[in-house]
């Protein structure tokens, strides 16, 4: 199937186009994502406001990209999983941790593991976490406060895992060596 392509609406050119160049500032180039999102001002707008949220929580980059990460290989999204395992390693998330995410495992550092193995759990239970889970999260050195923040996370995460498969977004050059496809898919390909 091909790509759906969008381009930005004559109704909100100016703020699409300042969010396009400054992600273009800041990387170098517009992820195919934010160019798929650009022609819906609306949805673009609740984009970049989750994004911009979420860069502000007490989450490190590198545990902003390990929710990233984690978020998109449960919702077997391809294009995200590259793209968030190439943000994860430029963050200093270590390659073994990048793998073990992209494998559906956790990582083998403790505070990591308790943030995947909380984000997993979250998505599976659909928010109905139980006690284990909770006390491995704060165990793991966060607080309750920033379940919330894990939450608004995955949701901006989930936003374009889902549009991206909807879409069918092209992976980008940059991503290309992250490629990857969920298991059951690998067999398939």
């Amino acid at each position: 199937m091909t790509a759906v392509k969008t381009k930005p609406s004559s109704a909100a050119p100016d703020k699409v186009s300042k969010a396009l160049n400054e992600l273009q500032d800041k990387l170098g180039y517009v992820p195919n994502i934010y160019s798929t999102f650009a022609g819906v001002p609306v949805a673009f707008d609740g984009l970049i406001a989750l994004n911009s949220s979420f860069s502000q929580s007490s989450f490190t980059p590198a545990e902003q990209e390990i929710i990233a990460l984690t978020t998109s290989v449960f919702n077997q999204c391809p294009y995200c999983v590259a793209g968030h395992s190439t943000f994860a390693l430029q963050h200093g998330v270590d390659a073994q941790t990048v793998s073990a995410i992209r494998d559906g495992s956790v990582s083998p550092e403790p505070r990591y593991q308790a943030l995947g193995r909380t984000t997993r759990a979250l998505m599976e239970s659909k928010g109905q976490i139980s006690r284990s889970d909770t006390a491995l999260f704060l165990n793991g050195g966060y607080e309750f406060s920033q379940l919330l923040e894990l939450l608004l996370g995955i949701a901006g995460k989930t936003m374009t895992n889902f549009a991206s498969k909807l879409a069918h977004v092209p992976l980008d050059s940059a991503f290309r060596e992250q490629e990857w496809a969920p298991a059951e898919l690998k067999t398939q390909l």
